[in-house]
């Protein structure tokens, strides 16, 4: 009777346990990448940027198939191999409003690629011979903004959406380089992720001012330990911030961080989640996701995607790889996530529908994840499981 209260029990909770399940795996083509960058989710296609083979893949979440493919990017070659600072293409932000998409490419240029006919129809210099990276949007004002990561000082352009034309650009002249450009809805400001810079040896991240003659670093919050690099908001004024893989051999510490802006301080901790790039969040579930890909478990390897709730605890870690799957995007309309695995293809999960999802996703503890409290998420699940529980132990008394 007790090994058949253990089998039920241990079936329950196995299925119970995970978040997100495979559903999918779309192969690669015209061929099996090493190095892909930024992906995005819009109106049920999925987009990935794939400098191996030039250009950028379209699939349709629906079909589950790729259904295009927009070539014409540039990729620079270093003593035979393929490098990223001279390659495209690169970032990538959709502007809904505008049904067009803005990537990054190798040369220095910004590709503007219309949705409708999925073709490049505007092709914008930043000046910079090195690539345009990466990128974020205010739709109020139809402003973009796109980093060249890899000029010294490293630069950011700012870009109008309507004319196509940049407009100006900020110079971060004590920065080691730059990573993730996000905009913050709550206070409609720019922020950009530091990895190092005067004043801040561990990352900062930087607010921009974007106004028209008054281009310029407007407030530095320090990070600590982290070099960040993928970021993005949350709700609440609250950004989750992804540290690079260099975090633990130049820091010695493995974390993720979630700060609020308003105040500059760290809210959350999440211990052992390092070596992200792409991070996103979905006000469909209330999670933030995060890429680790160079993620590291006491000095081996260990890719994953991470899901985690807006308090900084961890839901669920999938197995990836440290190649492709430094991309990460989430229908907005589904809460299903794609990432892309180099030696399987394209991967979708599927949100299962025992999952909860969060009305506004508001945090409830600023704890590190290590001793934070429970979610109300958590709490649903735990108590699914605990009445699992009991019902399996009625059956098994019952046998």
């Amino acid at each position: 009777m007790l090994f058949q209260t253990t089998v039920v029990l241990a079936f329950a909770i196995g299925a119970y346990a995970d978040l997100y399940s495979l559903v999918a795996t779309i192969p690669w083509a015209p061929g099996t990448p090493s190095s892909t960058d930024q992906s995005a989710i819009y109106n049920g296609t999925y987009y990935l940027s794939d400098r191996t083979n030039k250009g950028v893949h379209i699939i349709s979440l629906a079909n589950k198939t790729q259904t295009g493919f927009v070539g014409g990017f540039v990729t620079g070659l270093v003593n035979g191999t393929l490098s990223s600072s001279i390659s495209g293409p690169d970032g990538i932000v959709i502007l809904a409003n505008r049904n067009e998409m803005y990537v990054g490419d190798g040369d220095g240029t910004v590709k503007v690629i219309n949705l409708f006919t999925n073709t490049i129809v505007a092709n914008i210099s930043t000046g910079s011979k090195k690539r345009a990276d990466e990128f974020a949007y205010d739709p109020s004002t139809q402003t973009i903004v796109v980093t060249n990561a890899n000029e010294s000082p490293p630069i950011v352009n700012i870009l109008n959406a309507t004319t196509h034309l940049i407009i100006g650009n900020i110079s971060f002249s004590g920065a080691s380089g730059l990573e993730q450009p996000a905009f913050n809805p709550g206070d409609s400001q720019f922020y950009i992720s530091v990895p190092q810079t005067t004043g801040a040896p561990g990352g900062a991240l930087q607010l921009i001012n974007v106004i028209k003659g008054s281009f310029s670093i407007a407030k530095t919050l320090p990070i600590p330990s982290c070099a960040p690099a993928g970021i993005v908001f949350g709700p609440a004024n609250h950004v989750f911030i992804g540290c690079s893989g260099s975090q633990v051999s130049s820091f010695g510490y493995s974390a993720s961080y979630i700060m609020d802006v308003t105040t500059g301080s760290i809210v959350a901790n999440i211990s052992g989640i390092t070596g992200s790039d792409q991070v996103t969040y979905s006000a469909k579930t209330g999670y933030y996701y995060a890429s680790a890909y160079l993620n590291t478990v006491n000095g081996v390897p260990t890719p994953i995607l991470a899901v985690i709730a807006a308090n900084g605890t961890v839901l669920q870690k999938i197995a990836t790889d440290n190649v492709t799957a430094h991309a990460v995007s989430v229908d907005p309309s589904t809460g299903n996530l794609v990432v892309p695995v180099k030696a399987k293809g394209i991967q979708i999960y599927s949100l299962n529908s025992t999952s909860t999802t969060a009305s506004g996703g508001t945090p409830t503890s600023s704890t590190p994840a290590s001793t934070s409290k429970t979610s109300d998420a958590q709490n649903n699940r735990l108590g699914a499981l605990f009445g699992m529980a009991v019902a399996a132990m009625a059956f098994a008394w019952l046998l």
